[in-house]
C-alpha cells in the first residue's frame, strides 16, 4: 500500500519585519506544503527573486515547507512608498503590505509599519469551493 500523501496546506505568512540603517531590508517569511514560493513588489512593480537590480536585492531561500525572503534597498528609501511580498502554492496566496512613512522632522528618516495588511485569498476560496462540493453532493 503506498504511503498516503503529506498534509497539504495554504501559503500563510508567518513573519514579517523590517529595519533600517544604511540599508532598508524587510523579510517576508511564510509555511506551506508544498513550498510556497515568494514575490516582491517595489511600489507596484515585480522584482525578481534573487535578482540584483540598481539599489535592489531578492534574497530567497527555502528549507521543506519553509520560504524565506530578504529584499534590500539602497540609496534613497524614502522613493518607495510600499513594499508588498507574497508568498504563494497551488493551495492559496497570503500577502503583506509594508507602508513606508517618511519621517516629519527629518528628510532621511523613514518610519516603517509593517504588517499593516495581510490577505489570505487562495485559503478563503479553496475553502468556498469545498463548502460548494458538499452542498452539491
Amino acid at each position: 500500500r503506498p504511503d498516503p500523501e503529506p498534509d497539504l496546506s495554504p501559503a500563510r505568512l508567518l513573519n514579517s519585519s523590517c529595519s533600517l540603517e544604511k540599508t532598508l531590508r524587510c523579510s517576508c517569511s511564510f509555511h506551506g506544503i508544498p513550498t510556497p514560493s515568494v514575490q516582491w513588489w517595489v511600489g507596484g512593480v515585480p522584482v525578481g527573486v534573487n535578482s540584483v537590480d540598481g539599489g535592489l536585492q531578492v534574497t530567497s531561500t527555502t528549507l521543506g515547507p519553509w520560504a524565506n525572503s530578504t529584499i534590500s534597498l539602497r540609496g534613497d528609501p524614502e522613493i518607495v512608498r510600499r513594499l508588498h511580498c507574497a508568498g504563494r502554492n497551488p493551495y492559496g496566496i497570503h500577502t503583506s503590505s509594508i507602508f513606508l512613512i517618511p519621517g516629519k522632522s527629518s528628510v532621511s528618516s523613514v518610519f516603517l509599519r509593517g504588517l499593516v495588511q495581510g490577505t489570505v485569498y487562495g485559503a478563503m476560496a479553496s475553502a468556498l469551493l469545498l463548502f460548494c462540493l458538499v452542498l452539491l453532493a
